[in-house]
């Protein structure tokens, strides 16, 4: 298959998907308009939106599959689409969740408020009728972005965010360390609830427990990673619901990940999820029990190897996306 994607890379996901693919023996290309100090690392290419237009002729007539990603296609106001779909060309949207998360339902389903993501409520309404006009089918990461789209695709698949696991070098916690050091990275504060996370640090060390905290901000992913190596335990994100690319990827390290996720979230998750449940509220406690106890620490970084290898591979993954590329 001859398959594009475009234009928004987030966590990594679009570099890691397309190199995948292109082992599997198709031909891909992926442009990335979105630039972070992230810096992400991957086999596509890093352009602009105008750049992107020049070539879009080209992939018209030369592409099987357009996998859009985070509500973005390749021409503003998604003016390719109904080129796209004259064409008969099959096409999917991958949502990521602060490109459908709308204030509205936040508030219905999650037991803490986000903040506003990019786009207001009618805008996201607006813009996911028209996308569902001309596309049948969506992919989101979970069942907490599940609910945001399932009421305008026809088809809706849930497809696990994926990790080059065997990139990471393991190093589980040791057993003997009394002194551990906790981390915690967000890339929005405001979203990751990092206000609980230090207040529940503060306390811990107002309480005279022995650790090391540091906050990791504003950092290229390669060095956010070799500090995530360093690791005992790693805070990820404790409003939304669910977890991220930084627990997987934690994961992936052998290190025990602490975050919320919403009881709902969790059902339709595997049962061997090894993720540390924590809440605004218990953050302290939860934490405690894993600075006083190095065994379960390591035995958690263990079981956390174990989950991303089993359902985060970047090869079972695409294998998913194959499987529903050719239903298109």
């Amino acid at each position: 298959m001859k398959i594009v994607h475009a234009q928004t890379e987030i966590a990594g996901q679009m570099g890691i998907i397309c190199k995948e693919l292109r082992k599997k023996g198709h031909q891909v290309a992926g442009y990335n308009c979105f630039h972070t100090y992230l810096n992400y690392r991957g086999d596509i290419h890093t352009t602009d939106a105008f750049e992107v237009m020049k070539e879009f002729e080209f992939l018209l007539n030369n592409s099987d599959i357009f996998h859009f990603h985070n509500a973005n296609t390749l021409i503003q106001d998604f003016a390719d689409l109904p080129l796209l779909k004259e064409k008969g060309k099959k096409m999917l949207m991958h949502h990521w969740g602060s490109d459908v998360r709308t204030v509205e339902m936040v508030n219905r389903l999650n037991p803490y408020p986000l903040p506003p993501t990019y786009y207001s409520d009618e805008e996201i309404h607006r813009q996911l009728t028209f996308l569902s006009e001309h596309i049948d089918t969506a992919i989101v990461q979970d069942y907490e972005a599940y609910h945001y789209v399932k009421d305008y695709y026809k088809n809706v698949y849930v497809v696990p965010l994926a990790c080059n696991v065997d990139d990471f070098q393991v190093a589980y916690p040791s057993v003997s360390n009394n002194h551990p050091l906790i981390i915690h990275a967000p890339t929005n504060r405001e979203f990751k609830g990092s206000d609980y996370v230090e207040s529940a640090i503060t306390k811990l060390h107002n309480q005279g427990n022995v650790f090391t905290y540091h906050i990791l901000e504003k950092m290229s992913h390669d060095k956010a990673l070799a500090e995530y190596l360093k690791a005992d335990i790693i805070i990820d994100q404790l409003l939304c619901g669910t977890y991220g690319m930084l627990s997987v990827e934690a994961m992936a390290l052998g290190k025990p990940v602490v975050a919320f996720i919403r009881d709902d979230v969790r059902q339709k998750l595997p049962a061997d999820l090894p993720i540390v449940q924590a809440t605004p509220d218990n953050l302290d406690e939860v934490l405690q029990g894993l600075i006083n106890d190095p065994v379960r620490r390591h035995e958690i970084g263990k079981a956390s190897r174990m989950y991303v290898e089993k359902y985060h591979s970047a090869e079972r993954v695409t294998n998913e996306l194959v499987n529903i590329y050719e239903k298109l």
